[in-house]
């Protein structure tokens, strides 16, 4: 039975999850940034910006799935949704435009909600860091565990809380929004050392033989000589 060997891992595969992480982290550390930057500074008027802010992102989305819709062909319009989803989305950013009050009471257990979304992340990094062999990769357990706990408290919405509810999921969401960043780096760098390790080694350089050098064909012998090289002898005529 034939030992399978351990393929290295070629630049295009090693660059895909590097792509993957970046198009999915980026977005969330933008969240986490925006929405904590919302609730440390305008903490009073922070409902009603979050609320502007969903609308136009309804919104903009409708518009650009109703785009999506009318520039497709036909066999693409009838096996998607983009006409029915951009009006459904364009209307609900209108009505919470006209009506930004109505999710006041909503808000509080998005903000929880991704704190949780956010520790079952960190999970995830902990255990990616672990295989890439981080040596301390139960640090990122811990701060799971304390992301869970707050995104927990937050969609409960405690009493005792209080006023600062706003000032600590803030303080929190960028918290969460620096250690994803710095996750990500790290286990980027993990990779690119794992994808090196894993690389095939060159075979070291030999020095070129030396050209040989370049033998005269022997002269070829001397073929004996005949009769008819060598000239008859004159023949004396008699008086």
């Amino acid at each position: 039975m034939k030992r399978k060997t351990k393929q290295p891992l070629s630049p295009a595969a090693a660059r895909e999850p590097d792509k993957m992480s970046l198009r999915f982290v980026l977005p969330l550390v933008l969240f986490f940034l925006v929405c904590g930057v919302l609730l440390i500074w305008l903490d009073a008027l922070v409902l009603s910006i979050a609320s502007y802010i969903l609308a136009a992102l309804l919104a903009g989305g409708g518009i650009w799935k109703l785009v999506c819709y009318f520039r497709s062909d036909v066999p693409r319009r009838i096996a998607g949704m983009d006409l029915a989803l951009g009006l459904i989305c364009l209307l609900v950013g209108v009505l919470i435009a006209f009506n930004p009050h109505e999710l006041d009471s909503i808000f509080p257990s998005i903000w929880g909600l991704s704190l949780i979304f956010g520790g079952f992340l960190k999970v995830q990094y902990a255990f990616d860091e672990k295989s890439i062999r981080v040596s301390r990769w139960w640090i990122m357990l811990i701060f799971a565990a304390f992301s869970l706990l707050i995104g927990i408290l937050a969609f409960l919405r405690p009493a005792f809380f209080g006023e600062n509810k706003n000032l600590i999921i803030g303080i929190m969401m960028l918290v969460e929004a620096v250690l994803d960043v710095a996750t990500f780096l790290l286990i980027r760098s993990g990779l690119k050392k794992l994808t090196d390790a894993q690389a095939p080694v060159p075979p070291p350089d030999l020095e070129p033989a030396p050209a040989p050098v370049p033998v005269p064909d022997p002269l070829p012998p001397e073929a004996p000589a005949t009769p008819a090289d060598h000239p008859a002898p004159a023949q004396e005529v008699s008086e």
